[in-house]
C-alpha cells in the first residue's frame, strides 16, 4: 500500500467538519500566526508609566493580551456550554464563526484605537468555547474509534500544506499592503468558513456542566494527571508564538518570518517523505516517548539559533518529530470524549487549559522582568511542557462516565 493512501472516513458531517476546520486554519495561519509580532509592536498609553525596555513592554503587551483572552475563556467556558446544550452544536459553531469575524474586526479597529486590542481578547476568549468545544464534541461523536488517528492524520495533513504556504504568504500582505489587508483578508476567509458549518446536522447534547463538577473531577487522581498534561501542551503552544516573535527579532522582517518558516514546513514534508513508511510500521508508545524527548531537546537547541539556517532546521526537524507526536497525543485525548459527557469532557479540558494559559503567561511576564536570560527560561519551561505530555495515557478513560 502507498504511504500516500489515507484511509480517513468521509461521512457528510466529517467532510463538513474537515472543510470548516481548514477553512479556519487558513485563516488562523494568516492572521493569527503574526499577532504576536502585532501585540509586541502597539503601544498602550498607561505602559508609558513604567520604565520598561523595549522588549520589556512589548512582552508584557503579548502576555497581557493572551492572560486576559484565556481569563475570558475560563469565566465564560460554563455559560457558553449551556447555550450549547440548548440550542444544538451548530449553533456553537455558528456562532463561534461570527464571533471570530468580530474578533478580526477589532483587531482591524485598533490600528487607530490600540486599547481594542482588549476588546477583542474578551472576544476571543468567548469564540473559543462556542468554536474548539463544538468542533472537539463533534470530532468525537462522528469519528470511529479506530478511525480517529487516520481522521486526525488527513487534517494534519491538509494542515501541514496550508501551514506550508500561509506564513509567507501573510508575511508578504504584511510588507506589501500592511496589517489593514491582512485582517480584512482573515475576516472574509472566517465567513466563508462559516457556510459549511451551517451544513453540519444540529446534535442536541444533554449534559449538565457546572464549576462544582469541574472541581470534582479536578479531585480525581487520574483526571489530574490528564490535566497535567493538557498544561504542558498548552505551554509548548504558547511557547510556538513567541518563538515566532524571536525569529522576528533575530530576523528582523515580517516576510522573514513568514518565508523561513514556510522553508521549514517544505522541508519537513521532504524528510517524511523518506521517514514515512518507518512511522507506518513503527507506532506505539515507545515511539511517541521517544519524538516527546526530542521536541524536548530541541525547545533546549532553539537557546542556540542565531541565524537563519539553523532556525530553518530546527523547525524543520521539530516538525517532523511533532506530526508524530501531537497526533498520537490528539487521538488519545480525544477518543476519552466518547460518552454520555462528552461535552462536559471537552468544555473541563478547555478551562483546563486557560488556567494553564494563566500561569504561562504570569510566568512570561516575570522572567522578561526579572532575568536576562528570559529566552532561554522561556525554551527549558517549553520542554519540560512537552515532556508533561508524556503522562497521557491511551484507550483508558480518565473518568468513569468520559
Amino acid at each position: 500500500m502507498s504511504i500516500f493512501t489515507f484511509t480517513f472516513q468521509q461521512t457528510k458531517n466529517l467532510r463538513y467538519l474537515y472543510a470548516v476546520r481548514i477553512v479556519r486554519d487558513l485563516a488562523n495561519q494568516l492572521v493569527v500566526f503574526f499577532l504576536p509580532l502585532y501585540f509586541f509592536n502597539l503601544r498602550f498609553p498607561f505602559m508609558q508609566r513604567f520604565e520598561l525596555t523595549a522588549l520589556q513592554e512589548g512582552i508584557f503587551n503579548v502576555a497581557l493580551v493572551y492572560a486576559l483572552t484565556y481569563l475570558a475563556c475560563f469565566f465564560l467556558a460554563i455559560p457558553t456550554s449551556k447555550i450549547l446544550t440548548k440550542h444544538g452544536i451548530r449553533y456553537g459553531f455558528l456562532l463561534g464563526h461570527l464571533l471570530y469575524a468580530l474578533y478580526v474586526l477589532c483587531l482591524l479597529w485598533s490600528q487607530n484605537n490600540p486599547y481594542l486590542v482588549l476588546t477583542s481578547a474578551i472576544i476571543n476568549g468567548l469564540q473559543i468555547n462556542f468554536f474548539w468545544n463544538s468542533y472537539h464534541y463533534s470530532l468525537s461523536r462522528y469519528s470511529s474509534e479506530n478511525k480517529i488517528g487516520s481522521n486526525l492524520g488527513i487534517i494534519n495533513f491538509l494542515l501541514n500544506l496550508l501551514a506550508m504556504v500561509a506564513p509567507a504568504l501573510g508575511g508578504i500582505i504584511i510588507m506589501a499592503l500592511g496589517y489593514q489587508t491582512l485582517f480584512l483578508l482573515g475576516l472574509f476567509i472566517v465567513l466563508f468558513g462559516a457556510m459549511f458549518s451551517l451544513m453540519l446536522d444540529n446534535v442536541r447534547v444533554r449534559d449538565e456542566i457546572s464549576f462544582k463538577e469541574f472541581f470534582s473531577w479536578m479531585s480525581e487522581p487520574t483526571f489530574r494527571r490528564l490535566a497535567a498534561s493538557f498544561t504542558g501542551r498548552y505551554f509548548n503552544d504558547a511557547s510556538i508564538n513567541l518563538w515566532t516573535l524571536y525569529m522576528f527579532i533575530l530576523l528582523g522582517s515580517y516576510d522573514g518570518v513568514g518565508y523561513f518558516y514556510s522553508l521549514s514546513l517544505f522541508m519537513a514534508l521532504v524528510i517524511s517523505y523518506f521517514a514515512g513508511s518507518f512511522i507506518d510500521r513503527n507506532k506505539g508508545q515507545q515511539q511517541f516517548f521517544m519524538s516527546g524527548g526530542l521536541l524536548s531537546i530541541f525547545w533546549l537547541l532553539r537557546s542556540f539559533a542565531v541565524n537563519i539556517w539553523t532556525i530553518t532546521f530546527i523547525n524543520a526537524f521539530d516538525k517532523l518529530t511533532s506530526s508524530f507526536h501531537w497526533l498520537f497525543f490528539d487521538r488519545s485525548w480525544i477518543m476519552r470524549g466518547k460518552g454520555r459527557e462528552a461535552l462536559s469532557y471537552f468544555v473541563y479540558r478547555e478551562m483546563i487549559y486557560s488556567l494553564a494559559a494563566l500561569v504561562f503567561w504570569g510566568f512570561v511576564a516575570l522572567i522578561f522582568y526579572f532575568f536576562i536570560a528570559a529566552w532561554k527560561s522561556l525554551f527549558v519551561a517549553a520542554a519540560i511542557g512537552v515532556l508533561l505530555t508524556l503522562l497521557i495515557k491511551e484507550h483508558k478513560a480518565d473518568h468513569e462516565e468520559v
